[in-house]
């Protein structure tokens, strides 16, 4: 991996005591180990987070730290090659990162993640330490999306946005490499009646664990829909973090 100056992990002890003290705060991603249907690999959300974290550093004046790469993925537990963290597991190490950090004088710590299920936990463990420490420097970005240029997929929306057209556009974008198309099935599965009230894993009622046409998928589409999330979201962030 090229050294980039927005990677904390590419840095030396002193060069980070250093860089704390002038730059804007910290990054720390939270992922996922999680299947994605058979055309997509298992660090999907780990590789788009990730990314879009060292973009969104490039104009907010932030380093991102190295990072969690298992996450709350209880929905899909059930499929080979999905690992899941309990929510109290993961806010506990969370917790331990932030405290770790806030003992460095870290200016602003922001909470992001590749993995929608982590989102409320993020959120949560940010109001906890609020009461528990009186910390006001610790936020929590959800990536954006954008509503018109989901409308402008060549499918339309599955239930969840897990391994359809538009992840698998960004991760074609991003890493094409590690993308197998000819695997990528359309799976546009109608939930249970009671899939709403009651606990229920989606390897009941989806086969392959993508929703959608991952088939469908295009580059110059995932480029558009990362650079949206990472401009709208630095925008965000520079309007607020001082």
């Amino acid at each position: 991996m090229e050294q980039n100056k927005h990677y904390a992990g590419h840095y030396t002890s002193p060069e980070f005591s250093e860089a704390i003290k002038t730059c804007k705060g910290v990054i720390i991603t939270c992922g996922s180990c999680e299947q994605h249907g058979h055309h997509l690999p298992l660090d999907t959300d780990n590789i788009i987070g990730t990314e879009i974290a060292l973009r969104i550093a490039e104009k907010t004046d932030l380093l991102v730290m190295p990072p969690i790469t298992y996450g709350q993925v209880w929905s899909a537990k059930g499929f080979p090659g999905t690992i899941s963290l309990t929510p109290d597991t993961l806010k506990r190490l969370l917790r331990e990162i932030i405290c770790s950090l806030e003992a460095q004088n870290i200016a602003n710590i922001v909470l992001m993640s590749g993995h929608n299920g982590n989102y409320p936990i993020l959120k949560d463990l940010a109001r906890e330490l609020r009461d528990e420490f009186g910390w006001t420097n610790i936020w929590h970005f959800p990536l954006a999306s954008s509503k018109e240029l989901e409308a402008r997929a060549k499918t339309p929306a599955a239930m969840a946005p897990h391994a359809g057209e538009a992840e698998t556009s960004m991760l074609l974008y991003l890493k094409p490499e590690l993308v197998h198309l000819e695997r990528a099935t359309k799976e546009f599965p109608l939930p249970p009646a009671d899939y709403p009230y009651r606990p229920m894993h989606w390897n009941e009622f989806v086969e392959t664990g993508s929703f959608g046409d991952g088939s469908a998928a295009d580059a110059e589409y995932g480029r558009q829909l990362v650079e949206y999330a990472v401009h709208t979201t630095a925008d965000l962030i520079n309007q607020l973090l001082r």
